[in-house]
């Protein structure tokens, strides 16, 4: 048998009270099992509401540094604010492939953050940063260094670039990225509902001449610039637009935003039409034109 509560007796106004330890330990324990079946039941709705959130689209995936997903209305999202108008994610093609590789193994030189499950990082020469600048119509590499296995998503602002399923935890190169607008580019990537860091890349005008909403350059097989070539852009509300490349082989056109083929012509070179998005508020960079030589035997 257990041990016998003792009983307080005291008097007040006269009369015997008698205080039952038992039954204030049981006052007690009831009141705190109200109280978690409370949060319990608030917790739940809190998760409910998420969810249900997350599944009609409500508000922007808000990607912080080794923080699991979670919704962020739209008006507070800080991947919208510096976006040009019309621009989600990457305006142009891309063409990322990504691959397993060793930084340390290609002289590669960077500072890890151990602390950090996923990372991200831009190559510039021998060094991979964390922020860095690319040129304007020209390709550029990213790292990414993965501690979880799982699908990876990489963004551009809040425009989904590339994804690939069942990613193994390690090193990867990501090559083909592009300076397609005058500005800035915004990455992140997310595995296993964790978020790398955001990775800022500004691009540089170079070479190419920024006084117009479309740039770009007519090249041959080696990477030198063609002069005298006729560059034709077209789009499917039958408009036409022509102008030929300086000295460089770079040349310019004012056009309205939107979608457009381009295409080359010069003498003794075939050339593969392609197509370019125009952003508005930004100078667009379409891809190089490489010409083929069509040289006779």
């Amino acid at each position: 048998m257990g041990e016998r509560q003792p009983n307080l007796i005291f008097t007040l106004s006269g009369k015997a009270i008698i205080f039952n330890f038992r039954s204030s330990l049981l006052m007690h324990r009831n009141m705190h099992m109200r109280k978690i079946r409370s949060a319990s039941i608030m917790l739940l709705i809190c998760l409910a509401w998420l969810g249900l959130a997350a599944s009609q689209g409500m508000g922007t995936p808000a990607y912080g540094t080794d923080q699991p997903v979670m919704v962020m209305p739209d008006y507070i999202s800080p991947y919208d604010s510096a976006m040009p108008q019309g621009y989600q994610g990457s305006a142009n093609p891309v063409r990322l492939m990504m691959e397993p590789a060793d930084p340390d193994g290609e002289g590669l030189l960077f500072e890890e953050n151990k602390s950090q499950a996923n990372q991200l990082y831009i190559q510039m020469g021998n060094r991979i940063l964390t922020e860095g600048t690319a040129m304007l119509g020209e390709e550029y590499v990213l790292w990414a260094r993965i501690r979880a296995r799982g699908d990876l998503q990489l963004f551009d602002y809040n425009g989904l670039l590339f994804s690939q399923p069942s990613v193994q935890p390690g090193w990867y190169r990501i090559s083909g990225a592009y300076g397609d607008f005058l500005g800035g580019h915004l990455y992140r990537f997310q595995v296993a509902g964790l978020s790398s860091n955001d990775l800022a890349v500004t691009i540089s005008s170079g070479s190419y001449p920024a006084a117009y909403s479309l740039v770009g350059r007519v090249v041959d097989e080696s990477g030198n610039g063609l002069s005298g070539a006729g560059v034709t852009l077209t789009n499917s509300d039958g408009g036409r637009f022509s102008t030929s490349t300086d000295d460089g082989g770079y040349y310019g056109l004012d056009v309205a935003a939107g979608l457009y083929a381009v295409n080359a012509q010069h003498p003794g070179y075939s050339f593969a039409p392609s197509q370019v998005q125009v952003v508005g508020e930004a100078v667009s960079a379409a891809r190089p034109l490489v010409g083929l030589s069509m040289s006779v035997p």
